[in-house]
């Protein structure tokens, strides 16, 4: 599984630098949905980290030539596992959790105006979740659950056109600590690496080029 997300990594960044040569491009009242997928690792109250996959599609329009807003949601399935006891009556073993995590996710881009253009996202929102795993009773039953999430990360957008680029992320995603069914530690999430790409559905406003000073 290393291996794979390196190999989607190394993809990711030839596309982006293959796609360079796009001219720059005018974002400010525009939508945009993007779709992106790739692995992501639990990071848990137990003691072996698993990785898995997830992806998500997201709807932004740009507000402002560096700022975008938008909702994102997606399907996540952690994995995780425990290999020595833990308290008597606690769980202990492989567990899976199917997550649906949905939030309002606000973009700033760093250079909107040029083919390559990187950026930074912060979001909040709801995880819906259902635990499944060895053995049927609680907290493996299938049932689902509600927690929070706030995902946050940096990414690269490069264009290929104007309606259509090239995404690559890699992002962290704090959520709730009982989500693994153990509260021992404050902080848990899942750490993700996303490619994808996003697509341009409007032209937006006519662009002006801001006017050149006058010479005295």
């Amino acid at each position: 599984m290393t291996r794979l997300s390196a190999m989607m990594t190394a993809a990711a960044l030839l596309l982006l630098l293959a796609s360079g040569s796009a001219r720059a491009q005018y974002l400010i009242g525009r939508w945009a949905l993007g779709v992106e997928a790739g692995p992501n690792y639990w990071i848990t109250d137990y003691d072996e980290y698993k990785f898995s996959f997830g992806g998500q599609l997201t709807a932004r329009y740009e507000i402002a030539r560096y700022f975008g807003l938008g909702i994102s949601g997606g399907y996540e399935v952690l994995k995780t596992n425990q290999s020595k006891s833990l308290n008597p009556g606690a769980y202990a073993s492989y567990m899976k959790a199917n997550a649906i995590p949905v939030s309002v996710v606000a973009f700033i881009h760093f250079y909107p105006r040029r083919s390559v253009n990187p950026y930074v996202y912060i979001g909040a929102g709801l995880l819906m979740y259902q635990r499944w795993g060895i053995g049927t009773a609680a907290p493996v039953d299938g049932a689902w659950h509600n927690s929070y999430v706030i995902p946050a990360g940096f990414g690269i957008e490069s264009f290929l056109n104007n309606d259509m680029s090239i995404t690559g992320s890699v992002g962290f995603a704090n959520i709730g600590n009982d989500v693994d069914a153990r509260t021992t530690s404050a902080f848990k999430g899942y750490a993700t690496a996303r490619v994808g790409l996003c697509f341009y559905l409007n032209e937006g406003p006519p662009h002006r080029p801001p006017a050149r000073p006058m010479r005295p």
